[in-house]
């Protein structure tokens, strides 16, 4: 059904563009899928006889693809966090790996983020899908009782979310402030998680993993429907897939030529044409700014013996981080680099990819502009650089001066110019190496140059420091 109504959208469509962006205040959606590789889409590059993706191939023919987009972190939480905030997450108390199962809310209710700045301007909001940022003000032993702070303290009217993964040993949903349909206080540990950890055991419905993503969307569809069309909406919908375990849905189980691992790609596929559906349903498809893209890039499993979804889809063909070296929690750019697509129907020219050099931390500048605002304070979304000019002229090189990643172990990259510096110098660890790349030359990351550029090196330290010390990165040009 959703495929069917989402292709007529798909050949009725007539799209124009436009001479600015603010044709009217938009809705927006924000599509976050989760591990999901730089090649692992059709409009990347994926073999279509290995998996088909038609849906976000529609969304690429009505919007930009930035071919040169980047997380701000290889794996999930930190990019998760800038993204909402405009924040690096190195700033706060996240130096290194992610939020855990009972740590606390990562957000401080006090920080902007994307909802509760658009809830300043009028618009409803939503958060559905994985969360990964935290509960509660300090770490908590379970997800009884009233959750607060929570989303619905960071800018979000409505909530319905997966605490961490899939498979998190929660393994309940949570629905605004507290367990989804929760009966009772009663706690009754079983099983085993993919991971080892046993379940938590709530009284409460438990989480079914390959219908999750089906769960989900369904949800945001239910949101979707129940809006004030008088009013604009927000949603930011994180899919749980690919993240492991790689558990696609009965319906997609067995579609592919890339195993289960492919399965689960058409179960995010899925998901996005179903929601461009319920959109275009309600006559706001013309009039919604669909962004889509993934906290980092895929996981790989170091032991290609181990026979695992993601090795059995590479073996089969699929080049799930494209040619980027690495992959997630890696500081090389196949842990970084992500896709990213962008349709505004009503405004932006589609079938048009960009190099333009764009970060996932740019997403609320780049939403403040598209409502009229082009110079935020430096206090909100102080490392977001706004990049809503590359959707009117994608072929216009990035405004981006400098961008800073870190990986799973905090180890930190700065990249300016052509240039790439990775830098262990990072307070509380002992520094190892420098490392310094032209991607423009050299974009797998094979000969570290650092040794023949040595003023180039110490430019991208100075730069990198000058970041690291003041609180806002929007106020640093490329060179001092």
């Amino acid at each position: 059904m959703y495929r069917n109504s989402i292709l007529l959208f798909a050949s009725a469509l007539v799209l124009s563009a436009a001479s600015h962006l603010q044709a009217s205040r938009p809705n927006i959606i924000i599509y976050m899928a989760d591990d999901l590789g730089w090649g692992s889409t059709g409009p990347y590059g994926a073999n279509p006889e290995l998996i088909e993706t038609p849906f976000i191939d529609v969304l690429a023919e009505k919007g930009v693809t930035f071919d040169n987009a980047s997380t701000t972190a290889s794996v999930c939480s930190p990019t998760r966090y800038a993204m909402l905030t405009g924040q690096y997450s190195w700033r706060t108390r996240l130096k290194s790996g992610v939020v855990n199962s009972f740590d606390p809310l990562l957000i401080d209710p006090a920080t902007p983020t994307i909802g509760s700045w658009l809830q300043e301007l009028g618009y409803q909001t939503a958060q559905v899908g994985k969360w990964h940022l935290g509960y509660h003000a300090e770490r908590f032993k379970n997800l009884l009782g009233e959750i607060r702070p929570g989303p619905n303290d960071v800018g979000f009217d409505y909530h319905f979310g997966v605490p961490n993964n899939m498979d998190d040993l929660h393994k309940v949903y949570i629905e605004n402030r507290g367990v989804y349909g929760l009966r009772s206080d009663r706690i009754s540990p079983y099983g085993k998680s993919f991971y080892g950890t046993q379940y938590f055991g709530y009284d409460a419905p438990q989480r079914d993993e390959p219908e999750v993503m089906a769960e989900t969307t369904q949800r945001a569809i239910d949101w979707i429907n129940q809006v004030d069309l008088d009013t604009p909406f927000f949603l930011y919908f994180a899919a749980v897939s690919v993240h492991h375990p790689v558990m696609p849905s009965a319906k997609n189980f067995g579609g592919s030529a890339a195993g289960t691992y492919g399965d689960f790609i058409h179960d995010i596929d899925d998901s996005v044409g179903a929601l461009m559906a319920a959109v275009e349903a309600r006559g706001q498809l013309d009039n919604t700014v669909f962004i889509f893209t993934s906290d980092n890039g895929g996981d790989i499993p170091g032991d290609k013996n181990h026979k695992r979804p993601e090795v059995q889809a590479l073996e089969a063909g699929l080049d799930i981080n494209g040619d980027w070296r690495g992959d997630k929690h890696v500081i090389y750019e196949g842990g970084l680099r992500v896709p990213m697509i962008v349709a505004y129907p009503r405004v932006v020219e589609g079938g048009v990819r960009s190099e333009a050099k764009v970060s996932t931390a740019d997403l609320f500048a780049t939403i403040a502009e598209i409502n009229g605002v082009r110079d935020l304070p430096l206090e909100t979304a102080p490392d977001s650089f706004s990049f809503a000019q590359s959707l009117l002229h994608p072929e216009k090189a990035s405004t981006r001066p400098h961008l800073v990643m870190r990986d799973a172990l905090g180890r930190q990259a700065l990249r300016f110019g052509p240039w790439k510096l990775i830098d262990d110098q990072v307070p509380g660890r002992d520094a190892k190496r420098i490392e310094l790349y032209n991607l423009e030359t050299d974009p797998g990351e094979k000969d570290d140059v650092s040794k023949q550029y040595p003023e180039v090196v110490a430019e991208g330290q100075k730069l990198l420091q000058a970041i690291r010390d003041t609180p806002a990165s929007r106020s640093i040009g490329k060179t001092l």
